[in-house]
């Protein structure tokens, strides 16, 4: 008998594309201080996972707020995955409490290309993020035909009670990249 007749998994394991574990591995203990500068590393992350094909055009990191040093990396990999809660934000979330070894993010914040759709947006209070920092409206998503779902007109003000402070969005047309190369490579909707 194996594994998965006795005690079955959840879901298989999501390894990170090596061209992202590569890139995490270079960025391991750099600084980056400015939001924008922090928002264009994690767009041009996003235009990487669309253009290696390695998922959706979103991406997500999760910084440390005290010394601004990159602790984790997420990319939308719902399609290769099959998994639908396989988002940026969610994957980011898992990949830093797993190499921090704690459930929670307290004293960290989110940067992620996009706009949090409902179901990242209801798992960011419990991911313990303290800052959200994102780039493209989530009109930019809804474009191409992505459905953000619901979250409530005043998630932002929702975030601030719970003292999560949301910054966004940003970039202008410079976030709306991703979405842009992975309508031209005829990408898959969900």
């Amino acid at each position: 008998m194996d594994q998965t007749t006795r005690n079955p998994l959840l879901t298989a394991p999501i390894p990170m594309p090596d061209w992202l574990w590569e890139m995490e591995k270079a960025y391991a203990d750099r600084v980056i201080v400015d939001d924008e500068e922090k928002m264009r590393f994690v767009v041009d992350i996003a235009v990487e996972n669309v253009r290696h094909g390695t998922g959706g055009p979103f991406a997500a990191a999760i910084f440390e707020i005290r010394t601004n040093r990159l602790i984790a990396l997420g990319i939308n990999t719902v399609v290769p995955a099959k998994q639908s809660w396989a988002h940026a934000e969610m994957t980011a979330f898992a990949h830093a409490q797993n190499k921090l070894d704690q459930e929670s993010l307290k004293g960290c914040m989110l940067v992620t290309s996009c706009e949090p759709c409902a179901m990242c947006s209801g798992a960011t209070p419990w991911s313990g993020v303290e800052r959200v920092i994102y780039g493209a409206p989530r009109f930019m998503a809804e474009k191409v035909g992505f459905d953000e779902g619901y979250k409530g007109e005043h998630w932002e003000e929702e975030f601030a009670k719970r003292k999560i402070q949301v910054v966004g969005p940003m970039l202008g047309e410079d976030a709306y990249a991703p979405f842009k190369l992975y309508t031209k490579k005829h990408g898959e909707i969900y």
